[in-house]
């Protein structure tokens, strides 16, 4: 909401009691800024993936969908901004024929998608959106940094950049919705529930067990993956202070805010046994104070085409 002066100028001086989720840099990430990623985020952006999985053989709506030196025309663009032409192509040899181009106003959608994230209840939890930290109880702004474990820092657009896997796999199972000519014909995703609940309290050294329960409505085999997101829980074995946006970078959109791991830091302490079955256990540290949160994802992933996901996202307040 600050590509122009709308929300500044407008917005916040007459609606003052608007809660506002406000992305500066983040969604560039899944814009004109992906190919700044290393390898390993970008994996399901370039052009082969998305000729076969998105455009190719989907029927006349994704037929639509432009990507990179395809041949598409938008009629009233500007020349040196038709990605769709060779011409472009050969002044950006940075990118292949049906790669990526951009997807900046997405996430702002993945924000309200009910995959067990639990992101609608608060912005600082995280999720397909990314995650945002409190500049007041009216105002969220992407300033705070998860743990890329890809370049072994922290960075404000891993919070987005971590999921990019699972959105481009859900985006080509919905590619296939559009030809199947029935509900069998196509991969669907999974659900989860979680025995104990998803908002619990335990004690300091207590021991906590979870049991995870998935079901998938074309029969597809499922695995179980646990992880705790030790960037939006409260209990501070590894944490780093939530970076602010200092006046002459909010300007620039595509700049990421970083930073280093200290020397000597410890992040993510909590040991979860059985991380790879449905079930799995840990221990409450004996160190954690009365109001932190434990913050622990459980996933679940079909084999079917696609390999799609659902989550669930259990919060342990210490006593």
């Amino acid at each position: 909401m600050d590509q122009d002066d709308s929300y500044n100028n407008y917005i916040a001086k007459n609606w003052p009691d608007i809660r506002i989720i406000n992305d500066q840099s983040n969604f560039w990430h899944l814009a004109y800024a992906w190919k700044m990623h290393t390898e390993e985020v970008n994996s399901k952006l370039h052009g082969e993936w998305n000729f076969k999985n998105i455009q190719d053989g989907h029927g006349k709506l994704l037929n639509m969908y432009a990507l990179m030196g395809d041949g598409k025309i938008i009629k009233g663009e500007l020349d040196e901004e038709q990605r769709g032409s060779e011409a472009y192509l050969k002044k950006n040899p940075q990118y292949d024929k049906y790669d990526f181009i951009s997807e900046g106003d997405s996430p702002s959608f993945f924000y309200l998608f009910d995959n067990g994230l639990r992101s609608m209840e608060n912005p600082t939890y995280g999720g397909w959106g990314g995650r945002f930290g409190v500049v007041n109880d009216k105002l969220f702004r992407n300033t705070v940094l998860d743990y890329d474990v890809y370049t072994k820092r922290f960075e404000a657009e891993y919070s987005l950049m971590r999921w990019f896997d699972d959105i481009q796999n859900d985006f080509a199972a919905r590619a296939d919705w559009a030809i199947a000519s029935d509900y069998k014909d196509a991969n669907h995703n999974p659900t989860l529930t979680i025995k104990e609940g998803l908002d619990l309290t335990a004690k300091p050294g207590e021991k906590i067990t979870l049991h995870a329960e998935g079901s998938d409505p074309d029969g597809n085999s499922l695995t179980y993956k646990w992880w705790r997101y030790f960037e939006a829980d409260t209990y501070e074995d590894s944490k780093v202070k939530p970076a602010q946006v200092k006046p002459e970078m909010a300007g620039n959109m595509q700049l990421g805010i970083h930073q280093e791991v200290a020397k000597g830091e410890k992040l993510n302490t909590i040991d979860l046994q059985g991380s790879d079955t449905n079930t799995v256990s840990f221990t409450v540290p004996a160190d954690a104070k009365s109001g932190n949160t434990i913050h622990i994802i459980a996933e679940v992933q079909d084999n079917g085409k696609h390999t799609l996901k659902h989550y669930q996202r259990v919060i342990v307040t210490v006593k």
